[in-house]
């Protein structure tokens, strides 16, 4: 399914806005005073002035309206008299902080002149939203929007634009304003509101891989729009809340059959099919993962077939592995091969295919064979990302060094598999991809002769005068013996990077210096760091706050407390200084608390953590290390045995988030170490394992609280 042609055809974005440059009239540009706020909308001037009377003409009369103007006119041509005065301070410059304060103030007033003009509250959603990332105008956004559900009903369509905006940063912020405007009382049950907010909330899910939640959702909706009843909602209703009616009802039965409800999936795609008005190969597709799901898979592999037959490429991989989940319940395994050779003559253009089979026989250790399927006869270094990470255990098998090398190297452009945040923002089939790339990487680091082979030729290529390896490669080579770990290899080859370049990277410091730290090598770690923040690169002194800042890690690790705060504070004036208080400010100030936490300084701790609680906002940029310190305020104040003090914050952190997983199993950890609450405490405890299974601390919690309940077992 493509997600991202579903969210264009289910979101609008911010760019349906209104655009704020438009040119208002010079009558009203005069009229708008500097504040806004003490004045009236600018009045249209006297009609007699536009005309200059000529000897022996009558005085003219302004003409008598067909109909009088009542209240709502009055009332809609002060608001959009507001809006263009927005628009012109806005026009004077969108950087201008003073100038949006006016403008805001205009879309403020126009609201108050007509609450039931919705373009008030976009222009005002607009301008609070644009490049803020700041906490308070979002959720000020969010309540302009509510605000304008609660006096039309067009205004949900506003709180739709908001959370699919809010959705891309972040989905679990989409899908709780979607939450909360479903308990709106102005929000009709059961009308095409209604379920495109349903629709848009089972997306919402379904991308952050909640699928259970987003299979209810959908099922709501999918009932509204195939009732038999035809009152229920008419063709062009239902087009309004289905968008793409065919990828809808298919998106539907992916998520249907992913929650293991394969009798709703299989209406889905029958849906899907009649819409198209034809049953297609790429519904044999879906029908055979119902089949599969459904213990049939005989079945599945006939029509899956259809599809194969069909040389279609629009389920990439995923058909291939079907193929083979297909035939593995068949207990036939054997054939896989020979049919996805069979599919090749067929059909030589297909690179899925082609790359699928290469992985069939690196598994049978076929390298040669895997090399020429992938290559398909070209002599240039592939570029193909599945390319790429198909020949890396090819290369590794055939112990071609160089080579493989390189393709580590071309992978580097590949985003980084360890990062969740990087992943999530991929299609299916690319999240799949880089994470097959992180398994094969690590299978690179395991294999002591590949290693072995690695280090060799980088070792060989610095020999001499004038050494022949280059950046990426002594980059790369330094990563992976990192990762084993090879620590003094992997010092040489990032030491050699960071010759090699006149502006090093702040990455090539950072990671050196994490591998010194793991390694416990401190004084190394400490002299590098500085290095780091002393480098004359304009770059790395535009980061010296980060370098500061590890060097506190480095130094605290290795005994040396003073110097550990003094590089904190240092780097804590320097994140200020670049104009990052709310973010670097706010880390620096914290690791002041951690540097005395660490060093047993308890009540410095206490006094740092509360002073940097009561300093900073919470906002998407700072909640995370807010509510680090937060927890460790409350350890240290376990550690000195006031267990009620200790408590409390955890219960004002389960207050404001009742499902945050840490506060759940610190809270029943700790009743459950006192012997109280233990009923509780366990319910707790379960709580957050079911969130994180193998936090192996939840774990440990689980096993303390239910020998208190007596179950030893």
């Amino acid at each position: 399914m493509d997600v991202v042609r579903l969210l264009t055809l289910c979101l609008v974005g911010l760019a349906t806005f209104p655009a704020f440059n438009l040119s208002a009239s010079v009558q009203a540009a005069d009229a708008v005073a500097e504040d806004p706020a003490k004045v009236e909308p600018p009045v249209a001037p006297n009609p007699d002035a536009r005309f200059k009377l000529q000897i022996g003409d009558e005085e003219p009369v302004p003409p008598d309206p067909l109909k009088p103007e009542d209240a709502a006119h009055k009332q809609r041509r002060q608001a959009i008299t507001w809006q263009l005065a927005g628009k012109l301070h806005l026009s004077h410059g969108e950087s201008n902080k003073a100038e949006e304060k006016a403008a805001e103030e205009c879309f403020r007033k126009a609201i108050a002149a007509d609450p039931d003009f919705l373009r008030s509250y976009e222009m005002l959603v607009s301008l609070l939203i644009s490049g803020s990332v700041k906490e308070e105008r979002i959720q000020e956004a969010k309540k302009v929007a509510f605000q304008a559900a609660e006096h039309s009903a067009d205004g949900f369509h506003l709180i739709r634009q908001l959370a699919g905006i809010l959705a891309r940063q972040q989905v679990d912020r989409g899908t709780t304003v979607l939450t909360e405007a479903l308990a709106l009382k102005s929000l009709v049950p059961q009308s095409v509101t209604y379920f495109q907010i349903q629709r848009d909330l089972g997306l919402f899910y379904r991308l952050g891989n909640n699928n259970s939640k987003a299979a209810e959702c959908y099922k709501l909706v999918f009932d509204a729009v195939t009732k038999s009843d035809p009152a229920l909602f008419n063709a062009e209703q239902i087009t309004q809340i289905m968008a793409d009616p065919a990828v809808m009802f298919e998106e539907m039965g992916q998520v249907f059959l992913t929650a293991k409800q394969p009798d709703l999936a299989l209406n889905a795609f029958n849906k899907a099919a009649d819409v198209r008005g034809s049953r297609s190969a790429a519904h044999s597709y879906n029908l055979a993962q119902v089949f599969r799901e459904t213990g049939k898979p005989g079945d599945g592999l006939e029509e899956l077939q259809k599809y194969l037959d069909a040389q279609l490429q629009s389920k990439g991989r995923g058909a291939y592995q079907l193929l083979k989940d297909l035939l593995t319940d068949l207990k036939r395994e054997t054939e896989l091969v020979d049919r996805l050779e069979k599919l090749r003559v067929k059909d030589t253009q297909n690179s899925q295919l082609r790359f699928f089979l290469a992985e069939e026989y690196v598994d049978l250790k076929r390298f040669e064979d895997a090399e020429k399927a992938i290559l398909n006869g070209q002599t240039d270094p592939p570029r193909d990302p599945f390319a790429l990470v198909g020949l890396i255990p090819v290369y590794r098998g055939l112990k071609k060094h160089e080579p493989l090398l390189g393709l580590l190297i071309n992978a580097k452009g590949l985003p980084d598999p360890d990062r969740e945040d990087q992943l999530a923002a991929l299609e299916p089939e690319l999240q799949a991809l880089v994470k097959r790339y992180g398994q094969q990487r690590e299978l690179v680091t395991k294999d002591a002769e590949a290693m072995d082979g690695l280090v060799a030729l980088g070792q060989e290529l610095q020999k001499g005068d004038e050494p022949k390896i280059q950046f990426g490669q002594a980059w790369v080579l330094g990563e992976l013996c990192g990762m084993v770990p090879r620590v003094d290899d992997a010092k040489v080859f990032y030491r050699q990077a960071i010759e090699l370049r006149n502006e090093p990277e702040f990455q090539l410091y950072s990671e050196l210096g994490q591998i010194l730290l793991d390694a416990d090598r401190y004084e190394e770690a400490i002299t590098l760091f500085k290095e780091c923040a002393n480098h004359p690169s304009s770059a790395l002194q535009e980061q010296r706050w980060r370098s500061l800042y590890l060097l506190s890690y480095a130094c605290e690790f290795g005994g040396k407390t003073e110097e550990a705060l003094v590089a904190a504070n240092d780097g804590k004036k320097a994140a200020e200084q670049a104009g990052l208080g709310d973010f670097g400010g706010l880390l620096l100030h914290a690791q002041i608390g951690w540097i005395h936490y660490h060093a047993q300084n308890l009540d410095q701790a206490i006094s740092v953590y509360e002073e940097v609680l009561a300093k900073y906002k919470k906002s998407p940029q700072t909640a995370k290390t807010l509510e680090n310190a937060r927890f460790s305020l409350s350890a240290i104040y376990v550690l000195k045995g006031n267990m009620e003090k200790g408590e409390s914050i955890l219960q004002q952190v389960l207050a404001e988030d009742p499902e945050n997983t840490q506060a759940n199993n610190d809270l029943g950890y700790l009743w459950a170490d006192q012997g109280k609450n233990l009923d509780q405490a366990l319910a707790m405890i379960t709580k957050a394992l079911a969130i994180e299974p193998d936090n192996a601390a939840y774990l440990d919690s689980l096993g303390w609280v239910l020998f208190k309940l007596g179950k030893t077992e």
